[in-house]
Order: structure tokens, then C-alpha cells, then sequence
């Protein structure tokens, strides 16, 4: 199945323009644009679709989000946007100018407004008030920070967070990316559904931990039964780490943690091929070899 997305070569061209232009008038205009749903999508619609994919979209929600549940959408309204988008491909689903249309979209729609893509993380102010301000203070870094909160949102930066930025920036790339990942576990073990998405989202920095040795080619969470046996050990630990008074097991869900898994599981794969063991077999050894060292 194929959807419509910004051609490759001019979203990246609207990203490059807008990062070099640190703090200066095409920044400050690309602000005021966002104020206002209409005025964003009048302008950024100057950027070519990619013609070889298909016309149609039918990957709209059907009800408005808030504010606060498009930012960081709940563990309910995750699990929605994954089940609409349920059919596309690991592939589709890393394109940043597939997410950028899909969020354009929601926009077009009502669905989201475009200074929600402003919105600072937690209880901070909102969109709109955070360009409001750093207009009229007219601070250069501020601008600029805000303006590739913007860009992260939309579907994601890869000029300055890498590859990974779709996957943790994006809002409904990692919702996407949540969901397929927690399906694709339970589909293959007896991990609690739950508890495999309140694994996922432990803490942003936890994800973006994750995410990156899951979709990285050289990484060793890159085979399906290594990261699926992992995450489902994982999964059976997380319930009451945050009364757990043992900080080996609270560093195990941070990302140094997981950092230090990833590095073991690593050299014992240089010397014995992980992948040919049961998935079964795999979340034994990381019980005892890897996860074991964090309850000490």
C-alpha cells in the first residue's frame, strides 16, 4: 500500500533553509507562519508531494487531539494511532517526509493545530505562547530552538538528531513505532501487552535508547529473537521499579542500563551466534546473564 509524501529532495531543502538560518528573518517568518494553522499550511504547501505515490489518504484520525495528548499522546491514544495505522511497513513508517504529510494532514483537518508542534514538553507553556514570547524577546538561540522543536515535530530532524529523530521526535512516527514494536513481541511470546508498552515508555531518553538498537543495521538488538527476548525480560521486571529501593534495578531502566546490556549482549555474540537460540532460550540467558547483574 502507498501513501503521498513531501518529495525527498525539497523537505530536505525547507529543513537545511530553515536550520541555517539561525535566529534570522527566515526563521523569525517561519514563526509567525506557525501562529496560525492556515497561514502554515498556505505556505508549507509550496513544497512539493511526491508524484509516484498514491493520491489518496486515508490515515486520519477522525476526532481532534488536544494540545497535551498530540505532544505526548497517553498510552491509550498510542495504541489508537497505531491500530489506524496499522498496515504500513517498518519502511514507510521512517520516512521523515511520509510523517511530515501525515502531520500536515492533521493539520488541514483540525485534527492538531500547527503551533501545537511548538509545544514544549511536561506542564510547559503552550505552542503558541512559546512563539508569542520568543518573538517578542527576539533571542536568537530561542528562535532557533523553537523552530527545530517544530521541524522535529512535524517528521522529525535528521540534519541534527540523526536517524533517530523520526522514531523519538515525531509524535505519531513513535506512537507508530511503539505499537508495532509491542505487537510484534506479543505476537511471538506470552509478554503482557501492557507491560511490554509500559516498558517502552519509561522515560523519552529510555525509548530513544531502544528505539536506535532496535532499527540500527550493525546493532545486536537488530535480529528479531535477540530484541524480542530482551524487552520481553525487560517487561517482566518493570511492575514496581519506581518503589523498588535497589538503584541497580532503577539503573536498569534508565538508559545507561540499557547501554550496558546492549555492550554485553554484544561481545558474546562476537564469540556464540545468539540468533539461533528459541526466543524462549534468549530471554533465559538474559535473565540470567545480562538482567541478573541489576538485582545485586
Amino acid at each position: 500500500m502507498t501513501y503521498s509524501a513531501f518529495r525527498d529532495s525539497d523537505y530536505t531543502h525547507l529543513r537545511k533553509n530553515l536550520l541555517r538560518a539561525k535566529g534570522k528573518r527566515l526563521q523569525r517568518e517561519f514563526l509567525e507562519i506557525t501562529r496560525n494553522s492556515d497561514t502554515f499550511i498556505s505556505w508549507i504547501e509550496q513544497y512539493p508531494v511526491s508524484e509516484d505515490k498514491g493520491a489518496s489518504f486515508d490515515l486520519l484520525l477522525t476526532e481532534p487531539l488536544t494540545e497535551s495528548d498530540y505532544k505526548e499522546p497517553t498510552k491509550f491514544t498510542e495504541k489508537v494511532l497505531f491500530k489506524r495505522w496499522k498496515n504500513l511497513t517498518p519502511a514507510q513508517a521512517s520516512e521523515e517526509t511520509f510523517w511530515g504529510y501525515v502531520t500536515l494532514e492533521h493539520i488541514k483537518e483540525g485534527i492538531i493545530q500547527a503551533p501545537y508542534l511548538a509545544a514544549n514538553g511536561g506542564n510547559l507553556p503552550g505552542g503558541l505562547e512559546r512563539i508569542d514570547k520568543a518573538l517578542k524577546e527576539n533571542q536568537e538561540q530561542t528562535i532557533d530552538t523553537i523552530v527545530r522543536t517544530i521541524l522535529r515535530r512535524l517528521g522529525g530532524l535528521p540534519e541534527a538528531r540523526g536517524s533517530k529523530s523520526v522514531y523519538a521526535n515525531c509524535p505519531f512516527a513513535r506512537a507508530w513505532w511503539r505499537g508495532y514494536v509491542t505487537e510484534e513481541i506479543c505476537k511471538e511470546t506470552n509478554a503482557d501487552y501492557d507491560k511490554v508498552v509500559k516498558t517502552l515508555t519509561v522515560t523519552s531518553t529510555y525509548w530513544e535508547e531502544l528505539i536506535v538498537l532496535i532499527v540500527s543495521r550493525n546493532s545486536v538488538l537488530g535480529d528479531n529473537n535477540v530484541r524480542t527476548a530482551l524487552i520481553w525480560a525487560l517487561s517482566e521486571l518493570v511492575e514496581g521499579k519506581d518503589e523498588d529501593k535497589n538503584k541497580n534495578k532503577k539503573q536498569l531502566f534508565q538508559p545507561k542500563g540499557i547501554r550496558i546490556i546492549s555492550r554485553q549482549i554484544g561481545i558474546r555474540s562476537a564469540w556464540q551466534e545468539l540468533g539461533v537460540f528459541s526466543i524462549e532460550d534468549l530471554k533465559q540467558i538474559m535473565e540470567r546473564q545480562f538482567l541478573s547483574q541489576f538485582a545485586a
